[in-house]
């Protein structure tokens, strides 16, 4: 928490990474979801604040997409992400973009 990236987010990038954050379980990081239904139980936020808020969160690195969100004829799915911070997790099922890893994307130190 001492990180720059993570002491200068705006609010609403803050509230969607303590969101993220409260899913992860330790063995489900890449499977992280931030939808507008998502946020409602966060207390709401609008969609074009919750586009804005995701893309701090990767353009800072705290956050990386794991999965592209797809709406077409056969359904749709919402774009799924991982905290940076921690490894990738094995997601059976989600058709993640990104592979598993044993070693974090990013070392989150002071800075």
């Amino acid at each position: 928490m001492g990180h720059d990236d993570f002491r200068e987010l705006s609010p609403s990038a803050l509230k969607v990474l303590l969101a993220l954050g409260y899913q992860y379980n330790g063995s489900n990081n890449g499977d992280l979801s931030a939808t507008h239904k998502t946020m409602r139980e966060w207390g709401g936020m609008a969609e074009a604040t919750l586009s804005r808020a995701l893309r701090e969160l990767q353009e800072r690195n705290l956050i990386i997409k794991t999965r592209t969100n797809y709406k077409g004829r056969d359904g749709a799915r919402c774009a799924l992400y991982g905290l940076t911070w921690a490894p990738i997790d094995e997601c059976p099922g989600k058709m993640l973009e990104i592979h598993p890893s044993i070693v974090a994307p990013r070392k989150l130190s002071k800075g």
